[in-house]
């Protein structure tokens, strides 16, 4: 068993079959109890009282002279042997010879008693008397009781089976109406697909409690689908409301450029040029992962992977003034990625700034081999977690600047979208950036 499931404790069909399959031992524990209370109460020295008083009883006939009134039918039956032998003829041949004492033939479970063979005839507790003359044999019958208690102890033996059958069944039962209709809609609930907003659970499960649970996750769906879509609305009318001020900003800084401005002009209209180009690819980015479904199957739009990243390292080289650092371009395999431009060239433009900022001194190298993008920088090396608290700390300020905090949100948006493999190995030497997009490969005839 797992650690998971260790946690999570044991199932409630778990539980009552438990208890079930206990209380079944409980009723099986106390049938057999009270079945061997049965046989000790035939077999209890009870019995040696009884004889004992009959004995005396029947002693006292002797005594008087009546021996003929002994009892010889029924469960009690007694005889009077003398010293000579006669009597003998009529007592049981496996007591005429015994001496005085306490006879069974249950001898293994009474206490103070001997044993001895009845042979065929019926079982018995005996008990042999001195008297001045002779002995008196007392013999109580038990094969009847005895018969009758086995009798009740067949019967007990099938309650017992058919109390065992209805303690299984039930489970059986339980199983078949609880544990397999919540499997089956946890399945069907794994089944759903995300992006179908109208995908729903079955409501005809023929117990009411499983139909209760599908009924409210249903309406919990709804809800679900109702606050999608009201996102999507609000995301729909922020696109057409951010498009218009960039748009703006894009064409006054193209007039501006036109103008005859003063040199020192010129770096701030570069920074707002690029600043928008950012925020431009931003907004696409965050609009792409939020409305487009995850790709199902074909190839869409196709990106030659090997001619876009050059053209993204000319497109950073405004960063590397006032920094001793080189832009260097590796092995550049031919790859052809099955992934719209806009989505590459953000991923790829985030790994190569991330690279540039944390390098004053060195060489920023992207390479391309196997569907795997390299971005290796020797700089002082780069903590994605410190990264990503001093953005969560710049969006607490009201500041939020774009860098290595939104950077890694995007990429790991776009690689959960894709199916791609972000990885980062940081050093005090330099820090390693890969991308592996090879579940996006295709090849190209």
């Amino acid at each position: 068993m797992t650690e998971s499931r260790r946690r999570r404790g044991r199932s409630l069909h778990w539980w009552a079959s438990v208890a079930l399959i206990m209380l079944g031992l409980q009723m099986l524990l106390a049938i057999g109890v009270t079945n061997f209370s049965g046989q000790l109460l035939m077999e209890d020295r009870y019995w040696s009282d009884l004889m004992r008083s009959i004995a005396d009883d029947h002693a006292a006939l002797v005594k008087e002279g009546r021996v003929v009134e002994l009892p010889q039918r029924g469960m009690i039956r007694s005889w009077y042997v003398e010293n000579g032998g006669e009597g003998r003829a009529g007592a049981p041949a496996y007591l005429a010879d015994l001496p005085p004492g306490i006879y069974s033939s249950e001898s293994s479970m009474v206490s103070h008693s001997e044993f001895a063979d009845p042979g065929g005839d019926p079982s018995y507790h005996a008990l042999i008397t001195a008297l001045p003359h002779g002995r008196l044999i007392t013999r109580v019958e038990i094969d009847s009781l005895e018969r009758t208690q086995n009798r009740y102890s067949r019967y007990s033996a099938l309650w017992v089976f058919c109390f065992a059958g209805v303690i299984a069944g039930f489970i059986v039962w339980l199983h078949a109406n609880l544990v397999r209709p919540v499997h089956d809609l946890a399945r069907r609930m794994q089944a759903m697909n995300p992006g179908d907003p109208q995908a729903r659970l079955p409501t005809d499960y023929k117990r009411e409690e499983i139909q209760v649970i599908a009924s409210a996750s249903n309406a919990h769906l709804d809800r679900v689908a109702q606050f999608i879509e009201r996102e999507r609305s609000l995301l729909d009318q922020a696109s057409h409301e951010f498009r218009t001020p960039i748009a703006v900003i894009a064409g006054a800084v193209d007039v501006l450029k036109q103008q005859p401005l003063p040199a020192a002009a010129n770096a701030p209209l570069v920074r707002i040029e690029h600043a928008v180009e950012d925020l431009s690819e931003t907004m696409v980015a965050l609009l792409y992962l939020a409305r487009e479904a995850p790709p199902q199957g074909g190839h869409g739009d196709v990106t030659a992977l090997h001619d876009l990243l050059p053209r993204l390292l000319h497109d950073h080289e405004h960063l590397l003034p006032g920094r001793d650092t080189r832009l260097q371009l590796g092995e550049m395999e031919p790859t052809f990625v099955a992934a719209p431009e806009a989505m590459i060239r953000i991923a790829a433009s985030n790994l190569i700034r991330n690279a540039i900022e944390n390098t004053r001194q060195g060489i920023v190298r992207i390479a391309l081999a196997k569907g795997v993008l390299s971005v290796s920088d020797s700089g002082s090396g780069f903590d994605p977690a410190e990264a990503a608290r001093r953005y969560r700390d710049l969006l607490r300020q009201g500041s939020p600047a774009r860098g290595q905090g939104l950077g890694l949100f995007l990429i790991g948006r776009i690689c959960d979208h894709f199916g791609w493999t972000l990885g980062i190995d940081s050093s005090t030497d330099g820090t390693r950036a890969t991308l592996d997009m090879r579940a996006s490969c295709i090849e190209i005839p």
